[in-house]
C-alpha cells in the first residue's frame, strides 16, 4: 500500500469521531435551551358577584315548654295517695300526692314530749333561781349560789329552745309528705304509685310538670352564620305534622356562648301557644331572615381552596400574578359560597386552582 493511501484511510478515522462529537452536543444545547424557557400557565378566572337576593336562613329547631319541673320528695316515707296522673292540668299548690311516715310522726310526737318535759323542769328552774335571787340580799346565801342558779335557769330555757328548733324542723319536714305543684301546668311524666317506698336520695322524680302555654322555640345556630341573622325581625316556625302551617315566633334570648363540641350558639324564639295545641318537644324548621350586608359577595364554590388551615381564594391581580387572599365564609350550597369579608365585586378569583401555581407567578387569562 503506498503512503498516499495510508494518509487517506488514517485522515478518515481522525474525522469521523469529531462530527460525531459536534452533533450531539449542538441537540443538547437547543434542548437545555428550550427547559429554560417558563412556560406560563393558563387559567380561568370568574368575578364576585354582590348578593342582591338575601335567601333567609333555615334551621332545624325543637320546641320546649316555657316552664318545666321534676318533683322529688323532700321527706322518706311510702305514697299513701295519688291524685293526679299524666295529661292532668294542675294549678300552682295542688295536691299531687301524700305520703305516709309513721317514722316521722313517732319522732315528732317525741319531740313534743321532750319539750313538755323540759318546760316542767324549766319552770322548777326557775323558781328555785329566783328564791336564791330574793335571798342573795338577806346573806342566807352566797353570791356562788345565786351565779349557780341562774347558770343552770339560763341552761335549761337553751335546752327547751333546742327541743323546740327540733320540732319545727321535724314539722317542716312531715309538710314535705304533701307533695304539691309548684306552678300552673299539665302532669307529662308519673313515677309514684301506692304503696311506694320513697326517699329523699331517690334519683327518679315522681312527676314532672310543664308549663306549655308558652314554649321556647330553641335553634343551635353554627359560628358561622351567628352574626348573619336578623334578630330584630320575627322569624317563621314550620312544623311539617301540621300542613306546614307557618306561625310567627318573635326573638328572645341568645345564650352569648359558643359551644365547644358544637361550634354553634343556643338561640330561643318565644311561640304563644295558650290553646296548647302544641305539645312540648315536638320538632320543625325556623326561617330567619338575614341581614344584608353591602360587602357580601358570592363567588363559583370551585374557587374556594384551604391555603394553611384557612379558607382561601387565589387572584389575578392587575400585572396577570397569582395573589392569595384568606376569605371569611358564608353559606355555602352545591355551586357558590358567600364571602363575608376578603373580597371584592372588582376581583378575579381563579377557577379550580391546581397545586402548580404560586403567588406572584404569572399567568395567563382564559376566555
Amino acid at each position: 500500500m503506498s503512503n498516499i493511501t495510508k494518509t487517506i484511510i488514517v485522515a478518515a478515522v481522525i474525522a469521523v469521531p469529531v462530527w460525531f462529537l459536534i452533533q450531539p452536543a449542538s441537540e443538547a444545547n437547543i434542548e437545555q435551551s428550550s427547559a429554560n424557557t417558563p412556560e406560563t400557565l393558563s387559567v380561568r378566572v370568574a368575578q364576585p358577584k354582590h348578593i342582591t337576593d338575601y335567601q333567609p336562613l333555615v334551621f332545624n329547631a325543637r320546641v320546649e315548654a316555657i316552664e318545666q319541673s321534676d318533683i322529688f320528695a323532700r321527706a322518706d316515707g311510702y305514697v299513701e295517695s295519688r291524685y293526679v296522673d299524666i295529661g292532668d292540668e294542675v294549678k300552682q299548690g295542688d295536691l299531687l300526692a301524700k305520703l305516709s311516715s309513721p317514722e316521722l310522726e313517732q319522732e315528732i310526737l317525741q319531740a313534743k314530749a321532750e319539750i313538755k318535759r323540759q318546760k316542767a323542769m324549766l319552770d322548777l328552774t326557775e323558781k328555785v333561781a329566783r328564791r336564791y335571787i330574793n335571798l342573795r340580799d338577806s346573806g342566807a346565801v352566797n353570791a356562788t349560789e345565786v351565779d349557780e342558779k341562774e347558770a343552770e335557769l339560763a341552761v335549761a330555757k337553751a335546752t327547751l329552745a333546742t327541743y323546740e328548733a327540733r320540732l319545727e324542723q321535724l314539722e317542716n319536714e312531715f309538710a314535705y309528705t304533701e307533695i304539691v305543684a309548684p306552678f300552673d301546668g299539665i302532669v307529662t311524666r308519673r313515677q309514684a304509685e301506692r304503696g311506694n317506698r320513697i326517699t329523699r336520695s331517690d334519683d327518679m322524680p315522681l312527676f314532672r310538670i310543664s308549663r306549655s302555654d308558652k314554649l321556647r322555640v330553641i335553634v343551635d345556630i353554627p359560628q358561622t352564620q351567628l352574626f348573619n341573622i336578623d334578630k330584630q325581625q320575627s322569624a317563621q316556625f314550620t312544623l311539617p305534622d301540621m300542613s306546614n302551617q307557618q306561625i310567627e315566633v318573635p326573638f328572645s334570648r341568645i345564650s352569648g356562648e359558643v359551644n365547644r363540641e358544637t361550634g354553634t350558639m343556643r338561640v330561643e324564639y318565644l311561640l304563644e301557644n295558650t290553646d296548647l295545641t302544641i305539645p312540648a318537644g315536638v320538632s320543625g324548621e325556623l326561617t330567619i331572615q338575614a341581614i344584608e350586608k353591602v360587602d357580601t359577595v358570592r363567588i363559583p364554590v370551585n374557587a374556594l381552596k384551604t391555603i394553611k388551615g384557612k379558607p382561601s381564594v387565589m387572584l389575578v391581580n392587575a400585572d396577570n400574578q397569582v395573589e392569595i387572599k384568606t376569605v371569611r365564609v358564608g353559606r355555602l350550597d352545591n355551586s357558590e359560597v358567600e364571602i363575608l369579608s376578603g373580597l371584592i365585586a372588582e376581583d378575579r378569583v381563579i377557577l379550580n386552582p391546581n397545586a402548580r401555581l404560586d403567588e406572584g407567578e404569572k399567568v395567563n387569562v382564559s376566555d
